[in-house]
């Protein structure tokens, strides 16, 4: 999208964001950006487009990273803020999974509407449909005018500090950081040990989620200048990248094993989605292997993370 039509796109929507400072502090640009990125498009969201809903998923997790950096979040409005963002990101995951396992079963017909893909489509829309039913419910328009008016209030005080000459992130906004680059470290280097070799898809799973918030973290030190992270941030990409193509196959897998129970099991449908589930199971097996040859790799780089990165954020923390 040009500027010119995201511009044109924000001003037919509800949800305005922040006007742009011409300097921002840090902080406030890191917080600004990514709430523009969720008021772009979370009224596609909530239309149900597709293209919205994962854009505004995307922006949910990455204001996660940041709110608890910005805003005390034990009490107040820093924890209401972070269970809004939250239940926003949950409710969305499953519509977006659906939808990518509508596009996968597309691809993987080439054209060809066999029984099996004709009634596994089916139940994936009729699935889309429920699951976009719970988005609504988890976040009307009154809801997300209040996540979206509370988070423009906290980029205004951010900007407002920082004209008052303090524009750099203060200690402990610092030891926060520090902390949770500590804590995502250590989550991921602990998942790839629970993970193991052998194929389990859920500790597979535990360990795709963990790379995705260890890059989100790092993706925010580098964006607040405070250490370099863009070639760990590349190599968590990369893995983060097989390791989403083994979960949306394992999604796909899971509709057809459940449409295929309530259908006979000498019915042509069944046949479908059983030589359906063989070819699954065998690309989800390849991409498996290809986490494996580069899973020692990623322990290497969660240990760098702490040793090298963490130190840089706050000295004195215990890695």
């Amino acid at each position: 999208m040009s500027p010119t039509s995201s511009t044109r796109s924000r001003r037919r929507s509800g949800h305005a964001p922040p006007a742009v400072a011409r300097e921002r502090a840090p902080l406030a640009e890191s917080l600004g950006g990514r709430l523009e990125a969720l008021a772009e498009h979370l009224d596609g969201a909530l239309e149900g487009h597709e293209r919205g809903i994962h854009q505004a998923r995307v922006a949910t997790r990455r204001l996660r990273e940041i709110v608890p950096v910005v805003v005390e979040t034990r009490k107040g409005l820093g924890a209401k803020l972070r269970r809004r963002l939250k239940r926003l990101t949950r409710a969305l995951g499953p519509v977006r999974e659906l939808d990518v396992a509508c596009s996968l079963i597309t691809n993987r017909a080439a054209g060809k509407p066999e029984p099996g893909v004709v009634a596994l489509r089916a139940h994936l829309t009729e699935q889309r449909v429920a699951a976009f039913t719970r988005l609504r419910d988890a976040c009307d328009a009154r809801r997300a005018k209040w996540l979206l008016e509370h988070l423009t209030d906290v980029v205004r005080e951010l900007e407002r500090v920082a004209r008052g000459g303090r524009g750099e992130l203060a200690g402990r906004e610092r030891r926060r950081l520090a902390r949770r680059v500590v804590d995502r470290a250590h989550a991921l280097g602990d998942a790839v040990t629970a993970a193991g070799a052998i194929l389990i898809v859920d500790r597979v799973h535990a360990v795709r989620i963990a790379v995705k918030r260890l890059r989100y973290a790092l993706e925010l030190t580098e964006e607040l200048r405070l250490a370099r992270t863009a070639a760990l941030v590349s190599s968590l990409r990369t893995i983060q990248d097989v390791l989403g193509q083994l979960h949306d196959l394992d999604v796909l897998r899971h509709e057809a094993a459940t449409v295929r129970r309530d259908v006979p099991p000498d019915s042509i449908v069944a046949k479908d989605l059983e030589r359906m589930s063989t070819a699954l199971d065998a690309d989800i097996r390849q991409l498996h292997a290809r986490y494996l040859r580069g899973a020692r790799a990623l322990a290497a780089l969660a240990d760098r993370v702490r040793d090298r990165i963490a130190p840089c954020l706050d000295p004195s923390i215990s890695t």
